[in-house]
């Protein structure tokens, strides 16, 4: 997917170009946004239904329009990777709560596992943002996790900063109640897509074997 050439994203740090987008478009993500923790409420549907919301926000970036069919392909597309993917931080985070909550002492063999259990669950949950962005440009799950991999050793600093943003946004939002049903998905899910989609394009620009097909028209 190409990016509009009169926007100098180098120069704008991500979250401006985040909040000019949320104003630019703030009835629309809004309603990706509700949409979004409706669909995901069964927490099964939370991996398709995620991914379904970056392809949302992806297609209004690259056109200004929400592109209902490209939103469609990239769910029929992916969707059931991005469910099985979802699964992932939990099968780390799930066995270190119940140590953690088991341990006798700080020191002991089951908090050293819940910790190293939390920080695998924890790196894992930002390895599967850009993931997502890239399924939801039709990029093949194999190929998207390696990209995700690739930037987040190649950079740990982003990736921590990213993490944050989006803690940061879930507290703010969570405490507002209906704020986060308003405003969580349409925020944060903006903002991963502002701060990575460059990175992600120069990375399929240099990836002559990854083909990247579905393109909002």
């Amino acid at each position: 997917m190409s990016t509009d050439p009169t926007n100098n994203t180098d120069a704008v740090p991500a979250h401006k170009r985040t909040l000019r987008f949320l104003y630019e478009h703030s009835v629309t993500l809004v309603v990706v946004s509700v949409a979004w923790f409706v669909a995901s409420l069964p927490l099964v549907t939370i991996g398709p239904v995620t991914l379904g919301a970056y392809a949302a926000i992806r297609s209004l970036r690259e056109t200004g329009r929400l592109d209902r069919g490209y939103v469609a392909i990239a769910v029929r597309t992916n969707g059931i990777h991005a469910a099985l993917l979802s699964f992932l931080p939990m099968v780390f985070a799930l066995p270190a709560g119940l140590a953690l909550r088991g341990a006798t002492t700080l020191g002991g063999v089951d908090s050293v596992s819940a910790v190293l259990g939390l920080y695998v669950a924890g790196y894992l949950a930002v390895a599967l943002i850009p993931t997502f962005i890239a399924m939801a440009d039709g990029v093949p799950p194999a190929a998207a996790l390696k990209r995700a991999y690739v930037w987040t050793a190649t950079e740990p600093t982003a990736a921590l900063s990213l993490a944050l943003v989006t803690a940061g946004v879930f507290v703010v939002t969570a405490l507002l109640t209906v704020g986060f049903i308003l405003m969580f998905a349409a925020v944060a899910f903006s903002y991963h897509v502002e701060y990575l989609v460059d990175d992600l394009d120069t990375a399929a620009a240099t990836d002559a074997s990854t083909p990247v097909s579905n393109s909002p028209a």
